[in-house]
């Protein structure tokens, strides 16, 4: 199967210069856990929940809650992004979705094409086109 049949071709997507609150705010609204992060329309990172977790400091620790706001409102989420992310074409295969997703520890990878963004597949779309060839056996 071409991932073109699997991914999200509507990508909820970041500007690197965009401050961390917005990515909380996009994964919670939207109930998603990766973001790509563009320059312009170019592609220059991934944003995870779990890359947003690690970055921000805990309520619990000492610092004012002023101090705590404004690392959500000033950081760029270019300072947390990871760069370079591990892309595929539209024309990959499932298989080949999964072993990058297996060999790089990543939850999602972005589809591009021609040097545009075009989709995004994440680790529950794999699932789900498990689970439909899982029913099919049955």
């Amino acid at each position: 199967m071409q991932i073109r049949k699997l991914m999200h071709a509507e990508v909820i997507t970041l500007q690197a210069d965009e401050p961390l609150m917005r990515a909380v705010e996009l994964t919670t609204a939207e109930h998603i856990r990766h973001l790509p992060v563009l320059d312009g329309d170019r592609l220059v990172g991934m944003l995870s929940v779990g890359d947003i977790k690690h970055a921000t400091p805990s309520p619990l620790v000492e610092g004012s809650q002023a101090e705590y706001h404004q690392v959500f409102h000033e950081t760029p989420v270019s300072r947390i992004m990871r760069r370079c992310p591990i892309t595929a074409g539209p024309e990959a295969s499932l298989a080949e979705i999964v072993r990058l997703m297996v060999e790089n520890k990543i939850g999602a990878v972005p589809v591009v094409e021609g040097g545009k963004l075009v989709g995004i597949v994440s680790e529950l779309d794999v699932l789900r086109a498990f689970l439909e060839v899982l029913k099919a056996l049955e």
